[in-house]
């Protein structure tokens, strides 16, 4: 999903101080516990990290990785359809 958005350094002039902070919050159940649910959204802000890095060099040290756990949904965690909204990655570009 993240390759048919358009985020190469070379398309978007950014100023020197752009930060990009990158945040989860994974959808947590019962059946999950919070420690594990929290590393797993940790992961997969990592991982959006990495993919911005490698395929877009965005540089490593502008960008910013939180995971919010259980702290921010948008949704119910009580139908599979608001843990999946809850399942995302939302990437904050600070000047």
């Amino acid at each position: 999903m993240l390759a048919a958005v358009p985020l190469s350094a070379q398309q978007t002039p950014a100023p020197a101080a752009t930060t990009t902070s990158l945040s989860t919050a994974p959808s947590a159940t019962a059946e999950i516990p919070k420690a594990v649910n929290e590393k797993i959204g940790l992961e997969r802000a990592e991982a959006v990290k990495r993919y911005l890095y490698e395929q877009h060099q965005i540089p490593l040290h502008k960008m910013n990785v939180i995971s919010y756990g259980e702290e921010k949904p948008v949704a119910p965690n009580k139908t599979k359809t608001g843990r999946a909204q809850n399942r995302r990655v939302v990437i904050k570009v600070l000047a």
